[in-house]
């Protein structure tokens, strides 16, 4: 994960732009346009990460909404493995690109400095200022014209961690409990240590002190035994060995975040008193952007009718389009319905990792076309699976750019429906025919 950061107005999203390929992010001259984190799959020499956008960071701000936007850019850099720091190469080195190189010095990850705005290749005189921050070599881009941006991802990617190999990573499904405060997350994670066949083992996690519970559980249905290994993460504490205290809410978010990044599946649980509420919306965008998978798991559904919980049934149908969950509903605190909830989770695992073969993709996007075809003149010629966990498909058409975004959304919910995709992150590349 690449965190991109700095002051207000430096050019961060025209960074990400730039390096995804495509307008992901709003770009203003205005200050302050970007206020949340978002997340944004890249790609450079081979080598994947994830390339996260943030808003500007005013380190000295304490309340408003410039201290949530600084919070939100925090939250980034504590996940990173790599922070780039931008600044402007028009401004000169600002007592805020000193505040932020400050508090970065802490910061986890590895930090490389970025001037933007050297708009002219043959004088970058301008960067030479930036030393004076303590960073190191101040690396030279431009974002709006592509300057200089090939030797910053050269340097990016060199400082990534190595990818794990195989052997050393456990194959079992990850699968995290997370949701809003005072939902029942704690109660259900007892309930299922508790109740289950065997805890095999306890050991803490290598990045956020996340518990790790591994069990073992029937998920064959009532006649056939069909017993499956899981790992549980544990994401209803708060991380302990952090230093930098801002409040618990922060720690429970950069938990959460880590717990997502971690699972194959996480389990979202909705306060079925309460009901859907925006922030569980939140949450389903951070799964779907991680490229996770996701089961909603109603909880206190004891507590209301069959009516209110039909309501928050038919809210998640409509509101998390990007993913389309199925769900459960449970008492936790009585136990209710508790023995669904890993078989759910074990089907939302399966099919984030369907696998279908070549021919068969193509024979199915085919018949999709011949239903309904794109914009005239517009040709898919040919389809495929390229990737499991998400499951990745890249289309071929021989006019890519006027495939528009409403017919990819239609290719992949008639995916979703053929092969029961339900709650899965899917990715969908075109590409050029000729």
């Amino acid at each position: 994960m690449v965190a991109v950061v700095g002051a207000p107005n430096v050019g961060k999203s025209s960074f990400v732009n730039r390096v995804v390929g495509r307008r992901s992010a709003v770009v203003a001259d205005e200050p302050g346009t970007t206020r949340d984190r978002s997340y944004n799959e890249a790609e450079w020499v081979g080598r994947e990460f994830v390339l996260v956008d943030t808003g500007g960071m005013e380190p000295t701000a304490r309340v408003g909404l410039q201290s949530l936007v600084t919070l939100q850019a925090r939250v980034a850099v504590e996940e990173a493995d790599v922070i780039l720091h931008m600044a402007d190469a028009r401004t000169g080195p600002t007592e805020a690109d000193s505040a932020i190189a400050r508090e970065l010095r802490k910061a986890p990850g590895k930090v490389l400095l970025a001037v933007n705005k050297m708009d002219n290749p043959a004088d970058d005189s301008e960067r030479y200022g930036f030393y004076s921050l303590g960073e190191g070599e101040p690396h030279p881009v431009s974002a709006s014209h592509g300057i200089g941006m090939g030797d910053l991802l050269d340097e990016v990617v060199a400082l990534l961690p190595e990818e794990p190999d195989a052997e050393e990573e456990s194959n079992l499904p990850r699968i995290a409990i997370i949701g809003r405060p005072n939902v029942g997350k704690s109660t259900l994670l007892n309930r299922l240590i508790g109740s289950e066949r065997a805890v095999v083992s306890e050991a803490a996690g290598t990045t956020t002190d996340a518990v790790e519970n591994e069990l073992e559980v029937d998920v064959g249905g009532d006649e056939v035994e069909n017993f499956e290994r899981f790992i549980l993460l544990d994401t209803a504490g708060v991380n302990r060995s952090a230093k930098r205290a801002s409040g618990v809410p922060y720690y429970s978010s950069l938990r959460t975040a880590e717990a997502i990044r971690r699972s194959d599946v996480s389990l979202l649980m909705v306060d079925a008193v309460e009901g859907l509420s925006g922030g569980d919306l939140q949450l389903a965008r951070q799964i779907e952007d991680a490229g996770r998978s996701c089961g909603v798991v109603i909880n206190k559904s004891d507590l209301v009718g069959p009516d209110e919980v039909r309501e928050i049934e038919g809210k998640i149908f409509r509101r998390m389009t990007d993913l389309k969950p199925e769900f459960v509903s449970i008492s936790a605190l009585s136990g209710s319905g508790v023995d669904l909830v890993m078989p759910f989770a074990a089907r939302v695992h399966r099919a984030y990792g369907t696998r279908v073969s070549t021919h068969e993709v193509a024979e199915f996007v085919n018949r999709i076309v011949e239903k309904s075809a794109p914009a005239k003149g517009v040709k898919i010629r040919y389809a495929t699976q390229t990737g499991t966990r998400p499951p990745r498909f890249t289309i071929f058409a021989n006019r890519p750019e006027d495939l528009r975004e409403n017919y990819l959304r239609y290719i992949e919910n008639e995916i979703r429906k053929r092969y029961g995709m339900w709650g899965v992150s899917l990715r969908i590349r075109v590409k050029s025919s000729r």
